[in-house]
């Protein structure tokens, strides 16, 4: 009889040095063996920290590259349409309608990208070998096609591709907005693969956070994937002490919990799933292009 062959599952903790109290969760599930990797803001308030933090634990990380909310990394000036007449990001949703009417010069978005990973290299000493995106802008189409050469020309070998077949919510507008992003994911793994940027074979995390993440439901997702590889995204931490309502709400707290008891434990001992960073997977030349 032939044995199985597990499913390695990378859990990806969102977020880290956009506050103080989300690292002090990310740290702590990490701890607990809850999480395999970060996804690291160099923008972020609590960059500086959270990055000798990670350096000094062996957290895996990679960049979280953001392009919608924290400071620009570049000059402003050189990213002029990234930003809005306060010298702000544009948000989530701003970003793409002006994407969608034509008002974002491309190259101020490969400008951004490789300023994050600069920014990376002066806090870990070497580039990122992940980058994916804040709000999964990365896998926007027109995006995706500026920032792949990018991500290519640093190094980087591997990326979050968020296509995740079906999608569980009931407000019709996340669901929306969600879909929209697995279709994004869908037609961006091309674009990657094509420069040499591999992910995970598939996903899963648009509809199991905050109170939506449950033992269960966790099992259940990562179960139903089958594939060789798989990425879990999670926002857990402590209730943050800023930022945003995403940030601060008790949701997050809810998330590490759930996380912290190790809902893929029985999974791992009966040999059916095996954790693992993105680096892992790079390690083993289980990336898929």
């Amino acid at each position: 009889m032939i044995a199985a062959v597990p499913t390695h599952l990378v859990i990806t903790a969102d977020d880290l040095g956009l506050d103080p109290r989300r690292d002090d969760g990310i740290f702590h599930a990490f701890a607990q063996g809850a999480i395999t990797q970060a996804s690291f803001m160099v923008a972020g308030p609590s960059a500086d920290t959270a990055a000798a933090r990670a350096r000094e634990v062996g957290l895996p990380v990679g960049l979280h590259l953001d392009l919608t909310e924290t400071a620009p990394a570049a000059e402003p000036s050189a990213v002029a349409s990234l930003l809005d007449a306060s010298g702000q990001k544009l948000g989530k949703h701003g970003l793409r309608d002006a994407l969608s009417a034509g008002a974002v010069d491309l190259d101020h978005v490969a400008r951004e990208a490789r300023a994050q990973i600069a920014a990376f290299v002066r806090h870990f000493g070497r580039p990122p070998r992940h980058v994916d995106g804040h709000q999964h802008v990365h896998c926007v189409p027109a995006l995706a096609a500026a920032l792949a050469p990018v991500l290519a020309e640093a190094g980087v070998v591997s990326t979050r591709i968020p296509e995740q077949r079906d999608v569980h919510v009931d407000d019709p507008e996340k669901a929306r907005f969600y879909r929209g992003v697995s279709d994004d994911g869908a037609r961006a793994r091309a674009t990657f693969t094509a420069h040499g940027v591999g992910s995970t074979a598939e996903f899963v995390g648009l509809d199991l956070m905050g109170a939506a993440s449950r033992a269960d439901r966790l099992r259940d997702a990562v179960a139903a994937c089958g594939g060789p590889t798989v990425e879990l995204m999670c926002h857990p931490g402590y209730v943050g002490v800023g930022w945003d309502d995403f940030n601060r709400s008790p949701e997050r707290e809810h998330e590490l919990r759930v996380l912290c008891a190790l809902p893929f434990a029985d999974l791992v001992e009966a040999g059916t799933v095996r954790l693992a960073s993105f680096a892992d997977l790079a390690e083993a030349g289980a990336l898929t292009r």
